[in-house]
């Protein structure tokens, strides 16, 4: 890339971006190595050729991806190395930003060999504990109130895990913010006003965090689950280990964009990675009462046995 406004950083990938990025930290005055992932702005053709059709909307082969959002964009991301977007014309940059900060970074990363899973994660005794959960689940809050408890926060949604080489399963640290929904925040005792909003319709916003640190070993999975009807009234927390085997296709199933991996035939890969995931680290499903009238109780039972095991 010749010319770039600026160069940024997420969970490890430099990013050199022809779009402002006002969410990410920019590295000022560095310039842009050959390994930077080059954002550009330019014309993306439509569809794919050669590729799958997920859905009218999103085409995509094992090293190609097409993503259009009517009204905000097109993307194309080419082998974890590029990514191209077009914004529509009156599109709000905000919008346009939200999606390559989320599905768009998650295809690069699946592209790149990476793990991507829809999590968030904390730092405990040495390796990093995953709260997996599909959206609504409560993953960022309860990340924000362990945060307060002593357990640093490393991932928000996005939990990248990285089983490329020899050795343990990393997470590489990818926290800048949570996402958390107004009432969320105002349970934590934050104001939304004056932070910025995930999309422009939603009221979510993305609360800055001290993240970061080094990339630990992933230690425990921790698969999130209400209790709903009769046994909602019942306020005790269960947190039950599962067996690995068991355990496979539930982290397949919280894997960011899993879809994409059956449709385009890498399931194999997903497979291998979620089973060298499980190599190493404990599954539990932790199934609680649901109501913020339950939040302190919930985070007693899990202190507590983020601590002991």
């Amino acid at each position: 890339m010749d010319k770039v406004a600026e160069v940024y950083s997420l969970a490890g990938i430099l990013l050199a971006s022809e779009l402002p990025i006002p969410e990410l930290a920019s590295l000022p005055g560095f310039r842009a190595p050959r390994e930077a992932v080059p954002i550009r702005v330019g014309t993306i053709s439509w569809p794919l050729p050669g590729g799958t059709e997920i859905n009218p909307d999103c085409w995509a082969t094992p090293s190609q991806y097409l993503l259009r959002i009517p009204g905000v964009a097109r993307y194309r991301v080419s082998d974890g190395m590029e990514i191209i977007v077009e914004p529509e014309p009156g599109a709000r940059p905000l919008d346009v930003r939200a999606y390559l900060l989320g599905t768009v970074f998650v295809v690069l990363c699946h592209q790149r060999g990476l793990l991507p899973l829809h999590a968030s994660a904390v730092a405990a005794d040495g390796q990093i504990v995953a709260f997996l959960g599909h959206s609504g689940e409560g993953k960022s809050s309860l990340a924000a109130h362990l945060a307060r408890r002593g357990f640093p926060i490393v991932a928000d949604d996005i939990c990248l895990v990285d089983t490329r080489a020899e050795g343990p399963a990393m997470v590489t640290p990818a926290a800048p913010w949570l996402k958390l929904w107004r009432a969320s925040l105002e349970h934590l005792g934050q104001c939304a006003e004056g932070l910025d909003q995930v999309f422009s319709e939603d009221d979510k916003y993305r609360l800055p965090v001290q993240g970061g640190g080094e990339s630990a070993p992933i230690g425990k999975l921790v698969f999130l689950e209400r209790k709903d009807g009769e046994v909602a009234a019942d306020s005790r927390v269960e947190i039950i280990e599962v067996p690995h085997l068991r355990a496979i296709p539930m982290l397949m199933n919280l894997t960011h964009q899993a879809y994409l991996l059956e449709a385009t035939g890498q399931r194999n890969d997903s497979f291998l990675r979620c089973g060298r995931v499980l190599s190493q680290a404990k599954a539990y499903r932790m199934i609680r009462p649901w109501g913020f009238q339950y939040a302190e109780s919930t985070l007693d039972t899990l202190e507590d046995f983020l601590r002991r095991q």
